[in-house]
């Protein structure tokens, strides 16, 4: 209960002021990945020195106050000390509400197991998302890896098993030029494997582009109306569920169209207010999609607040503040923007859709 009530109070505070220390991070904790997507570069990325273990290890004893940890990458399950990592994780911060990370779902027995470990180090709610971007000979093809599908839909149909009150799985899709006109196929085809299967059970998202994270800048990603269109038409035929996840994705989902409309955050961005971004080599950046560099964390002792109130935090915040930043509108940010903004972003639950 104390921590659901830190976390309420964290988010309650960020609608009227700047946090005093992030509540979220999400942090990529490799850059390796065994994808070949067509819309993200992050597996041609040159293998660095990433943040090792004893780092990471430090970095979390330093920074105590996070309720909400977005591990990403890469391909997380690449990381053979990925449980030390989230071991490290449970045990330092004392506050925290909400774990998740995503897979592609790749390497189906290494996943399993990873995440039968992480329930049995008790996170109060852990959540995986497995990739999944459209029918299988779509999803094969954007992803790069002949078989894909298969695995994608194995890895979820075993992680669905694990089920509780304190873990969830689901599929993600990201929502692209390539893939958008075959949403409510990829339901009909999911639905032969799995009859269980709810429309609720696929959470979309769409397509961004960042130099420092995905390397994807040269890529033809735009979005357009069509797209929104297709989410709605899925939508309509979901049952709404009034659980806190089902009301924030109707919000961002509602946005969308208003995000693609002005090319500009639709609400006040929280980035650098009650979030911060960490590659794997230790760089921290105001989020995944904004290339402004704040520093090494290797440069501050592992400490998150020796930047936090530094003047070129102030002046990145300032610039987020005016919408100065590259404005994305991807669930990475989004969603604690919806979080900071919950007047405003009510308001969209009423929105026709």
């Amino acid at each position: 209960m104390n921590r659901f009530l830190n976390s309420i109070s964290s988010i309650i505070l960020s609608n009227f002021t700047r946090l005093q220390h992030p509540y979220k991070l999400t942090f990529a904790v490799t850059y390796h990945c065994n994808s070949r997507c067509t819309i993200c570069s992050i597996w041609q990325k040159p293998h660095k020195k990433e943040l090792s273990l004893i780092e990471i290890q430090q970095f979390f004893k330093k920074n105590t106050t996070f309720s909400w940890i977005n591990l990403t990458g890469g391909e997380i399950l690449l990381r053979n000390d990925l449980i030390p990592i989230i071991n490290t994780i449970i045990k330092t911060q004392k506050k925290l509400l909400f774990l998740n990370f995503p897979t592609n779902g790749l390497l189906t027995e290494k996943i399993v197991k990873n995440v039968q470990e992480i329930i049995r180090l008790n996170p109060s709610h852990f959540i995986v998302s497995v990739s999944l971007d459209g029918p299988e000979k779509l999803h094969d093809r954007l992803r790069g890896i002949q078989g894909n599908w298969k695995r994608a839909v194995r890895t979820y149909q075993q992680l669905k098993d694990l089920r509780s009150s304190h873990f969830d799985c689901y599929f993600g899709m990201t929502i692209s030029a390539y893939n958008y006109t075959a949403i409510e196929q990829t339901y009909i085809d999911l639905k032969k494997w799995i009859p269980d299967l709810k429309r609720s059970d696929i959470h979309f998202n769409i397509v961004h582009q960042s130099s420092h994270y995905y390397g994807n800048e040269e890529k033809n990603l735009s979005l357009n109306e069509a797209m929104i269109n297709k989410i709605t038409a899925y939508n309509k035929k979901k049952k709404f569920a009034w659980t806190k996840i089902a009301l924030i994705e109707r919000i961002y989902q509602n946005l969308i169209s208003k995000y693609i409309q002005t090319k500009k955050t639709p609400l006040s961005c929280m980035a650098l207010s009650s979030s911060v971004f960490l590659d794997p080599y230790g760089n921290i950046y105001p989020c995944t999609m904004w290339s402004y560099p704040l520093g090494n964390i290797r440069n501050y002792n592992m400490d998150l607040k020796h930047m936090w109130n530094r003047d070129s935090t102030t002046y990145a915040l300032a610039q987020i503040r005016k919408k100065n930043c590259s404005n994305c509108w991807t669930p990475c940010e989004a969603y604690q923007t919806i979080l900071g903004n919950l007047p405003k972003a009510m308001t969209s639950i009423f929105i026709k859709s």
